[in-house]
């Protein structure tokens, strides 16, 4: 059978926020101006193979080692000088393992994969696109040189619509104020409430952290960071009221999200709003500058829509463009025997036999063959 639902999209930065909510005591000062080095065009390319290789391979160490932590902790707004930074410098190094977070947050057939290498600035970027069982991300990797190695300066996600050094700040500062105007305090147990949640949330227990966020302060729940993680944990209740009522409080409460594309896919296909869904998809891809895997949720839409002339266009170039692709290929042999194009449909079965890691007992079980 044809997917008549689309993927929920992951979000998987939330050891960060936990990070700020930890060492949340830390002065902030004035970033210092780090030294300006250039990185190549070519330098970059060469940096973006060895990342795509190094998470093919589920090794998370050329990831963890690239993130350049000063720089982060630079834009932050926070520099090593005093107690409270040096616990929060080393909180940053503990906890800020990109790549060990991004190979546990996704499956097996969970792909990390170039988009686009481009610049800005004179600072060369790389948009890597995550999908893993439905759910898809783009993560934009601002690159510099530092003592002559290529570093990953900062990260602009775009589920959370802005950079992780934003993020990491404005939570921060959120902080920072609600505790100074005795709002909430440095000693409440809530603060260790975040990351049991993500930790509920990577085990499938998506009741056990909702009733987490709930126990959160009321002013901590309404965060934007905190309201996104909500998004998060209704996607996986199998719940799409409480999904679509999350995403409609994000909506109301930050409507001029530069994310928002991106998270109101899903809020659109529950409410069979398939056309503004269309143009959701149409708006991201805008912003990334054109990636053809949209396509697929190009098909997924049409397919919704039973506008099987144009599901199959958008689904035919997707597969032409990532022919690797398990999900697609299927797809594409189902749609062609449904077509009576039978000659099409064995050409792709046979190209699907082909791949050792495809599941083989699924194309039975779909083709209807014992």
């Amino acid at each position: 059978m044809k997917p008549n639902t689309i993927g929920r999209q992951r979000l998987f930065y939330f050891a960060f926020i936990s990070l700020i909510l930890l060492f949340c005591k830390t002065k902030n000062n004035e970033a210092a101006n780090a030294p300006f080095e250039t990185v190549t065009n070519s330098e970059a390319k060469d940096f973006a193979k060895q990342l795509q290789s190094s998470i093919e391979k589920k090794d998370a160490t050329f990831f963890d080692d690239a993130i350049d932590k000063e720089a982060f902790l630079k834009k932050i707004g926070l520099i090593d000088n005093g107690k409270d930074a040096s616990a929060f410098k080393k909180g940053l190094t503990d906890k800020m393992k990109i790549g060990t977070q991004l190979i546990n947050s996704i499956t097996k057939n969970g792909t990390y994969q170039l988009v686009k290498q481009y610049e800005k600035d004179k600072i060369q970027h790389l948009i890597f696109r995550l999908y893993d069982q439905g759910s898809l991300n783009y993560h934009d990797l601002e690159l510099g040189k530092h003592d002559k190695e290529v570093k990953i300066d900062d990260i602009y996600v775009y589920t959370s619509g802005e950079l992780l050094s934003e993020t990491l700040s404005t939570l921060y500062n959120q902080m920072q104020s609600l505790m100074q105007s005795g709002q909430v305090s440095d000693e409440d147990n809530w603060l260790s409430i975040v990351p049991q949640m993500r930790q509920k949330m990577r085990t499938g227990d998506y009741q056990g952290a909702l009733r987490d966020f709930r126990s959160l302060p009321e002013k901590i729940q309404k965060l934007k960071s905190l309201s996104l993680m909500l998004i998060m944990i209704t996607s996986g209740l199998n719940d799409d009221a409480a999904y679509s009522a999350a995403i409609d409080d994000y909506q109301l409460r930050f409507p001029n999200e530069p994310n928002m594309h991106l998270i109101l896919i899903d809020g659109y296909i529950i409410k069979k709003e398939y056309d503004k869904a269309f143009e959701s998809v149409n708006k991201l891809d805008e912003m990334i500058n054109k990636d053809p895997f949209l396509d697929y949720y190009r098909y997924l839409i049409s397919n919704l829509k039973k506008d099987n002339t144009n599901a199959k266009k958008y689904l035919v170039s997707f597969v032409n463009n990532f022919p690797d692709f398990e999900d697609g290929i299927l797809e594409l042999i189902l749609t062609y025997r449904e077509d009576g194009e039978k000659e099409k449909a064995d050409s792709l079965i046979k190209s699907y036999k082909l791949h050792s890691a495809f599941d083989q007992e699924r194309l039975k079980k779909e083709l209807g063959i014992d």
